[in-house]
């Protein structure tokens, strides 16, 4: 059997030298531009008002001086606007040369001294707004509570053409202003308000998530910024089903609410009591449920972690009689 084998890869290629823009080459197009432009377009032509632009005084030789009126004269040139019809047309292959030489000028100047244009208006988007605040005032704001979610252009939601500044989405930073800045300097005549963080249905609650306190399955964890001193109201809510009847209460269970790791408020609902009575009154038992689930607890100002979670049980050893197997 014959095998085979890639040996190498060889890309050839032939190397072309121009010298475009040399002394000779660029003494040629200036003759070609006396005698079909310079004739008409004078510095004092100019100042009469017959041409807008002047090409006696201009150098050929530094294109990159002058690069914009070069440019209109290229697409003169090219479109044959220039020379009029009424004056002398050169010959196509010569007009052809000079365009050529005006190209490879224009790009020789641009590669030298790039221009990219004008910087458009860059707005923060929501997480650059976040970290603005959070590196200024030293206060953690959910963005995404405050401003509408941004544009996004190739899969990114920083680009400055992408990030409109409607009146509408001026109105919500001016309001997400005023909310902070209530927050940062803790003004007394803030009015109350509530947030709900809500969690998915399809989330697991039968084991513990890291970062939660110690002994707590399920439940959920989030940072809250409390803006003044003062007692603050704690609601946990159960799922319902769509006949407003709240599930899980067929077996007892203990919830605890917590801050900053420290137990606030705990209560036990489910068992066979509850159990009962959500059959017979399914609306009145679940409000019941839920007003233990409310707690009023005195928080200072700032930032803290609020927990709340189902309280683990202790898995208790059976009494058999351990042995090794054989």
């Amino acid at each position: 059997m014959r095998f085979a084998a890639l040996a190498a890869l060889i890309v050839g290629g032939v190397a072309v030298s121009m010298s475009l823009g040399s002394p000779q080459s660029a003494s040629s197009q200036q003759a070609f531009l006396d005698r079909y432009c310079v004739t008409c377009h004078t510095e004092s032509s100019k100042e009469k008002g017959f041409v807008p632009v002047a090409l006696d005084k201009l150098d050929l030789s530094k294109i990159s001086r002058d690069a914009e009126l070069w440019e209109k004269v290229l697409r003169r040139i090219e479109t044959g606007v220039m020379p009029p019809p009424s004056a002398p047309r050169p010959d196509p292959s010569a007009a052809k040369g000079v365009t050529t030489w005006l190209t490879a000028g224009l790009d020789r100047a641009a590669q030298s001294n790039p221009n990219p244009g004008r910087t458009l208006l860059h707005r923060l988007n929501r997480t650059e707004y976040a970290n603005a605040i959070r590196d200024l005032l030293s206060l953690e704001i959910d963005s995404a509570s405050l401003l509408p979610a941004d544009d996004s252009a190739y899969g990114f939601d920083n680009i400055a053409d992408a990030l409109g500044l409607s009146p509408a989405l001026q109105e919500r930073y001016v309001s997400a202003a005023l909310k902070i800045g209530a927050l940062a300097v803790g003004d007394p005549r803030v009015s109350p308000d509530g947030t709900t963080y809500r969690i998915r249905q399809d989330v697991s609650q039968d084991r513990h998530i890291e970062g939660m306190p110690l002994g707590t399955i399920g439940g959920t964890q989030v940072r809250h910024n409390f803006p003044l001193d003062g007692e603050y109201t704690f609601q946990v809510k159960l799922y319902r089903t769509n006949l407003n009847i709240m599930r899980g209460l067929d077996a007892e269970h203990e919830i605890e609410i917590a801050v900053d790791g420290n137990r606030v408020h705990s209560a036990k609902l489910g068992g066979p009591e509850d159990l009962e009575a959500l059959f017979q009154k399914p609306t009145d038992t679940g409000d019941a449920v839920e007003a233990r689930l409310k707690a009023r607890v005195p928080i200072k100002a700032g930032v803290h972690v609020v927990t709340a979670a189902f309280v683990q049980e202790p898995q208790v050893a059976g009494a058999g009689r351990l042995q090794r197997y054989e």
